[in-house]
């Protein structure tokens, strides 16, 4: 949606305050591209990217970024490449930079998709991405954040602290939080507005009633938790240094 757009945008206005590189000849990848909306966007707006990486693991998923990109006339710009972000099936030191919006919180290990993000920039090149984080509220237990990271299947549920701590143990220099919490709980009241308002109409589209319910009510509860502090959101941006 919108929100998802004006993210990407955000984010890559980050990456491009952060790395240098000649016109034409920027290379980035994008970790856990999911369908590929993200790269599309961008290659389609920004001539000078010469070539995007969209590395995912879900073959549907790939399918559809691989048509959408040859639709749109794209397929020498960008490629699709099946793996995950903690084995990269890529070189060393290719890309300018790394990409990664919403999709580190599926991670086994952060600390080694980190790791594997650093392996393949380029010296000199950019680290940005986004997510869910473990939140630090007053009044929330340990008990309360694990059973978040259980029932929305988070491995390693890491504070923003933490995990600028874990970019910058694998060599991440410059690591930097950008806190948007508040900028996801707008998302979050206005998607809980749009269900509302279709329920008050009768639900004219005929969506299965059942499932709008169970979203309105998630919804809520996502609110709640940002009030409370169970979890944040925001962006984390880094630089890999110049070997001297």
């Amino acid at each position: 949606g919108k929100a998802s757009e004006q993210m990407t945008d955000y984010m890559f206005e980050l990456v491009s305050g952060l790395c240098e590189c000649e016109e034409g000849d920027f290379k980035y990848v994008d970790l856990g591209s999911g369908t590929g909306a993200a790269a599309l966007r961008l290659v389609k707006m920004h001539p000078h990217i010469k070539h995007a990486t969209c590395l995912n693991l879900c073959d549907e998923q790939n399918a559809l970024a691989t048509k959408e990109a040859a639709d749109a006339g794209l397929e020498s710009r960008i490629e699709v490449v099946t793996g995950t972000y903690e084995d990269a099936p890529l070189e060393d030191d290719k890309y300018d930079a790394c990409f990664s919006q919403d999709a580190f919180v599926h991670a086994f290990e952060k600390k080694q998709a980190f790791k594997e993000a650093f392996r393949v920039t380029k010296p000199g090149g950019a680290f940005v991405w986004c997510d869910l984080m473990c939140g630090s509220g007053e009044g929330v237990s340990d008990e309360e954040l694990q059973t978040f990271a259980a029932t929305n299947m988070v491995n390693d549920w890491l504070s923003p602290e933490e995990n600028v701590a874990a970019c910058e143990a694998v060599g991440w220099k410059h690591v930097k939080f950008v806190d948007l919490t508040a900028d996801i709980r707008i998302s979050f009241q206005l998607m809980l507005k749009k269900v509302e308002k279709i329920l008050a109409d009768g639900n004219p589209a005929g969506i299965d009633e059942k499932l709008l319910t169970s979203y309105k009510t998630n919804l809520g509860n996502r609110i709640t938790q940002v009030d409370r502090g169970v979890f944040k959101w925001g962006v984390v941006h880094a630089k890999k240094p110049i070997a001297n």
